[in-house]
């Protein structure tokens, strides 16, 4: 999985702080970050050695290093002959928001955070599951292929919104990874009233954990809800019945994930040149499990081949 998480991680610091991919402090970032998300889920015990301990050093070494990229990114703003200005969402907080410095800091370890490591999930489910579905490789290579011959009648090499939108399938596939795949495992939730479910009690003021499989892997909102079917999400389809009460991949309501549509449109654009380039299996059995996330015990090694443009074979 390691190339998934290299590859969402390098997108999101890109963003965030314009950090270039294969420098060293983006990569020094990278790796605090692997540490850091050891020790997010364990015991919380502040010895030196533990998960917990180390999680907390890298923790701050991470603030560290987003503090001093603001602060440069001060400095050239002030200055008087600065005429260019980073597309990242730090430029843009340190410009247009009013937030504190606490608050940029936060938001910034948030997002490189969230952004990156549910979507490297995403990206390795896809890829296990797409493997075992070869009917729904071969539909999704036909839709991709599609959008390919538009953008060359049209002179263009790069996608647009257009192209996008007309990833149905796509979203499709996207969609049942999520569901079937449960990125993430539960959510963390305060009742706000007191409330009566299914004969219990649940005072107001109480944390709750929903656990998002009970409803994904639910045979009476989801007919053969361990298999992977893409097409139940096509339109018409009564075998998924998607709407916020039963499919919440990303949360849902106020507390929705704000940035649900950034990692679909990255696992998209993903499978676009994955399956126009390459074709792939498993090197060795594989299988994921869910402890403390989602994960694959061998690192889900596969061999990858590459589909000559023309012949379409290796």
């Amino acid at each position: 999985m390691d190339p998934f998480v290299q590859f969402t991680y390098n997108l999101m610091a890109k963003n965030l702080m314009s950090m270039e991919p294969g420098e060293e402090e983006t990569e020094r970032l990278r790796l605090e970050y692997v540490t850091f998300m050891k020790g997010v889920v364990s015991a919380p015990l502040k010895f030196p050695g533990t998960a917990y301990s180390k999680a907390l050093k890298s923790r701050a070494t991470i603030l560290g290093v987003i503090e001093w990229k603001m602060e440069e990114r001060l400095e050239q703003m002030n200055k008087e002959d600065s005429s260019t200005e980073a597309d990242d969402l730090l430029g843009w907080a340190l410009k247009h928001s009013n937030l504190s410095k606490e608050q940029i800091l936060d938001l910034l370890l948030s997002m490189l955070f969230a952004g990156h490591e549910t979507s490297s999930v995403a990206l390795a489910l896809a890829i296990f599951f797409l493997e075992g579905c070869p009917k729904a490789v071969k539909e999704l290579r036909e839709e991709h292929l599609e959008i390919a011959r538009r953008q060359k009648l049209r002179g263009d090499c790069k996608l647009s919104w257009e192209d996008y939108k007309e990833m149905v399938f796509t979203q499709c596939v996207i969609n049942e990874t999520l569901r079937l795949g449960n990125v993430v495992r539960f959510l963390h939730r305060k009742v706000i009233r007191d409330v009566h479910y299914n004969g219990y009690d649940i005072p107001s003021g109480w944390k709750i954990l929903p656990v998002l499989a009970a409803v994904h892997l639910d045979s009476s909102l989801y007919k053969d809800p361990n298999s992977f079917n893409p097409w139940r999400w096509k339109q018409g389809n009564t075998s998924a019945v998607a709407h916020n009460g039963n499919f919440m991949p990303y949360g849902g309501g106020t507390r929705l994930c704000a940035g649900s549509d950034l990692a679909k449109l990255e696992v998209a654009i993903f499978l676009h040149h994955l399956v126009l380039n390459f074709r792939w299996e498993l090197a060795e059995p594989d299988q994921a499990f869910v402890y403390p996330f989602v994960d694959f015990p061998k690192g889900l090694p596969i061999r990858v081949h590459r589909i000559a443009k023309e012949e379409g074979e290796d």
